[in-house]
C-alpha cells in the first residue's frame, strides 16, 4: 500500500518561498562518509483512507533510531505534520524539528500562522509514493528524499468558502538532517517533476 499523509502546499505553492536546494548539514563532516541507502518499495495502489488533519499525526517507531530508516520516517512524519499546522495553527512540533538555516520550515511555520490568524484553513491530501534515507556520517548527519503528488490545494475562509491556492503536481523533496538524540531538519529542497 503506498504511503499517504496529509499535506497543504505554502498558499503561493510549493515551489516559490522558502524552497531551497538541499545543500546537507552544516558543521564538520569526513573525508570519506560512510552511505547507507535505505528505499521503501512502492506496491500497488490501494483506496485512499480520508485524513482528518486537525488531529496531529501519530510519529512513526522508525524516528527512535539514527539510521536511514529513521531519516526517511521522520522526514515523512515531518510532511505530515505541514497539513495539521496549515489546518491547525499548532506550529509546536513542526518547529521544534526545525532549525534555524531551515528557510522552507521557519516559513511554513510563519505562513501557517498568519493563515490561521487571517481566519482561513487548510489541508490537502497528498500521496508520498517513495521515501528514501541516506546515512552520511553514522548517528548524525542523514539525508533523505521523498516524492509526493499534490492534488490542487484549497484555502477556505471562515464562511466556508474554498479558493484554489495551487494546481498541484509532482514534487521531489530532498531534507538535510541531523540526529541529535531527536531529528533536526537542516533544509528541505523541493523540486517539481514535469508530467509524463
Amino acid at each position: 500500500m503506498r504511503a499517504q499523509v496529509a499535506v497543504v502546499a505554502l498558499s503561493a505553492g510549493l515551489v516559490v518561498s522558502g524552497c531551497t536546494t538541499a545543500d546537507g548539514p552544516t558543521g564538520p563532516t569526513t573525508a570519506e562518509p560512510t552511505a547507507t541507502v535505505t528505499t521503501t518499495p512502492t506496491p500497488s495502489p490501494t483506496p485512499s483512507p480520508t485524513f482528518d488533519v486537525t488531529v496531529p499525526p501519530e510519529r512513526p517507531e522508525a524516528m527512535a533510531t539514527p539510521s536511514a530508516d529513521g531519516a526517511a520516517a521522520a522526514a515523512t512524519y515531518f510532511i505530515s505534520l505541514y497539513a495539521y499546522i496549515y489546518a491547525t495553527g499548532d506550529t509546536s512540533t513542526w518547529r521544534q524539528m526545525s532549525a534555524e538555516t531551515c528557510t522552507f520550515c521557519l516559513d511554513a511555520a510563519g505562513d501557517a500562522e498568519a493563515t490561521i490568524a487571517s481566519g482561513k484553513t487548510g489541508g490537502t491530501p497528498v500521496e508520498v509514493t517513495s521515501a528514501e534515507g541516506i546515512e552520511l556520517t553514522p548517528g548524525e548527519w542523514y539525508k533523505a528524499g521523498l516524492r509526493v503528488i499534490q492534488p490542487p490545494t484549497i484555502e477556505v475562509d471562515a464562511s466556508g468558502n474554498g479558493t484554489q491556492t495551487s494546481d498541484g503536481g509532482t514534487y521531489d523533496f530532498d531534507f538535510a538532517m541531523t540526529w541529535n538524540g531527536d531529528w533536526v531538519i537542516d533544509s528541505v529542497g523541493i523540486e517539481p517533476i514535469a508530467a509524463e
